[in-house]
């Protein structure tokens, strides 16, 4: 959306206005963004569920590595005693001697190192290089190369690779990689791997888990289905054709119920965002639409579903009387609990009646110190490596961000009083030495929110600029007419009426009911229905039937 910033224009990150450094971004965690209790009016963990499952679709920034492809580390002791060791790579986050949590660590800062620069074969400002495909393809489901597709296919009636460990029920094939960052040598012994998908961050938290796991047996479903009506069909028609209807129903439910509830109906009318309905094409295709992810959204606007994150994650037995928690940082690269029976429908009636964290400056203690910490004291601050992520790519500040959408022009801080929460506004003012010193990150997290959405209108304009571009951008999206990819406007009607609450009754068996709308809480206009209500259409697949000519 914007030239990057950097400090020498070419590479060096952003300074303050000044020309001296930049808060450290542990300073702006513990001053600005610490832990106050709030959950969403409105929406469900699963809200913030389905947003890593789409942003993982569509981004995955290429890291620097070291020799042999291992990690480079930027803060030991070695290093420390000597800077001419540091890798030209590093840019780790400086810790205060008092810092809160990691004083106990006997280090001056927190492991940090740039993503890898993309090769442009031209002189110009550093850019990064995104390794999945930025439509929103289902290449988490499928993969982003041929080899990766292959690995995943079962070669045999259009089916997906899966391991059938308990009452039937299908599971994500295991990741037979003892170095994948998630198995262990522990449970390996018990035949319990972690499992594996088209995106390699499967494993990462168990919700997203167990969406992917949702989304393999919606694609295995369809492929079975269309043999049945289709018995002539060979596993390459039938395993594309499978693909094709499922990366259907991905594009819509997150335009028919996730985009809007994070955009608000405004900008949804504004630009043309919403499906259309009952069969009817778009013909908004624009060749010289590029649907490449923004740094501004990858880097920042998007990560605000990071502050939707609550420290426990909520499991809801079938009766709906018992409820138990675990901590999020119990659950990262901790799917073993998946191959208990009944384990992943206790979590989906746990995220789609758990309300999310609202959407804000405040983190919980689970996000800002002890992510991804296994057996350690402490983990990662997550806000931390989000500020120093938009640094290392060039992100430009909050207040340049606004004046690119045209929002009004900031010039000192109480300008932003009637744009920003009172709270947040006084401690950004505490951190930061200059208004246009604010990182995008927080800044557009104090931002209120617009009417009807859950961003405030920065995050907003990123926002709607990268999906208006993920739509428009695509000549395969799904409301195409144009041949030979379009469906029927019959097919294309059923592909219309699917929905979140038929996903995930078709493909969790043990749950029998849920609300119409998943991603909001249960509420009078959103009641809880059985799975077999008419209400929650089912896809007709007889409409796929290929009849000979």
């Amino acid at each position: 959306m914007m030239p990057p910033d950097y400090f020498d224009g070419v590479s060096a990150p952003r300074r303050a206005l000044g020309g001296a450094a930049l808060p450290s971004p542990r300073q702006v965690s513990v001053e600005v963004h610490s832990f106050k209790r709030a959950a969403s009016a409105s929406y469900t963990v699963l809200a913030m569920s389905w947003g890593q499952f789409v942003d993982h679709d569509i981004t995955l920034t290429a890291q620097s590595k070291g020799a042999g492809g291992r990690s480079i580390a930027c803060c030991t002791e070695e290093v420390a005693h000597n800077k001419s060791l540091r890798h030209p790579e590093c840019f780790p986050i400086p810790l205060s001697a008092s810092d809160p949590l990691y004083k106990g660590l006997n280090s001056s800062c927190l492991e940090f190192t740039r993503s890898a620069a993309a090769p442009k074969c031209k002189f110009g400002a550093r850019e990064q290089l995104n390794q999945q495909t930025s439509y929103l393809d289902g290449s988490a489901v499928y993969g982003t190369t041929p080899e990766a597709a292959v690995e995943l296919r079962a070669m045999k009636k259009g089916l997906l690779k899966t391991q059938v460990p308990l009452d039937g029920l299908q599971f994500l094939p295991p990741s037979l990689d003892p170095l994948d960052g998630c198995n262990t040598q522990e449970k390996l012994k018990y035949n319990q791997s972690c499992f594996l998908a088209g995106d390699p961050r499967v494993n990462e938290q168990i919700l997203l888990t167990s969406l992917h796991t949702i989304m393999v047996r919606q694609h295995n479903t369809l492929a079975i289905q269309l043999k049945d009506i289709n018995p002539s069909w060979q596993d390459e028609q039938l395993f594309q054709e499978a693909r094709k209807i499922l990366v259907a129903q991905l594009q819509h439910i997150t335009y028919q119920e996730y985009v809007p509830s994070v955009l608000g109906p405004r900008f949804m009318r504004h630009l043309h965002l919403s499906p259309k309905t009952d069969g009817q094409y778009t013909r908004d295709y624009d060749p010289h639409l590029s649907a490449s992810i923004a740094n501004e959204f990858a880097a920042a606007a998007y990560r605000f579903g990071h502050s939707q994150i609550q420290g426990l994650v909520q499991q809801i037995d079938g009766a709906r009387k018992n409820v138990n928690f675990a901590q999020l940082s119990s659950t990262t690269f901790n799917p073993f609990s998946l191959y208990v029976d009944g384990t992943m429908a206790s979590y989906v009636r746990g995220e789609t009646s758990q309300k999310a964290a609202a959407v804000d400056t405040y983190f919980s203690p689970q996000v800002t110190g002890q992510l991804f910490r296994g057996k350690a004291k402490t983990g990662i601050d997550l806000v931390s490596v989000n500020i120093q992520r938009g640094r290392d790519h060039g992100v430009p500040s909050y207040t340049r961000a606004r004046m690119a959408c045209g929002l009004p022009r900031v010039q000192n801080f109480t300008d932003l009083a009637a744009e920003m929460d009172a709270g947040a506004l006084a401690k950004i003012a505490a951190v930061y030495s200059h208004v246009e010193d604010i990182d995008l990150y927080t800044g557009g997290l104090a931002e209120r929110p617009i009417e009807d959405g859950l961003v405030g209108p920065t995050f907003a304009c990123i926002l709607a600029d990268q999906f208006l571009r993920l739509k428009k951008g695509d000549r395969f999206w799904y409301e195409t007419s144009e041949e030979p990819q379009a469906f029927s406007k019959d097919q294309l009607a059923e592909i219309h009426k699917f929905s979140l609450a038929r996903l995930l009754c078709d493909n969790v068996p043990e749950l029998l009911s849920i609300q119409r709308w998943p991603l909001r809480v249960f509420a009078t206009g959103n009641p809880r229905l059985p799975c077999s209500s008419l209400s929650i259409p089912k896809l007709d697949i007889d409409l796929w039937e290929e009849y000979p000519l």
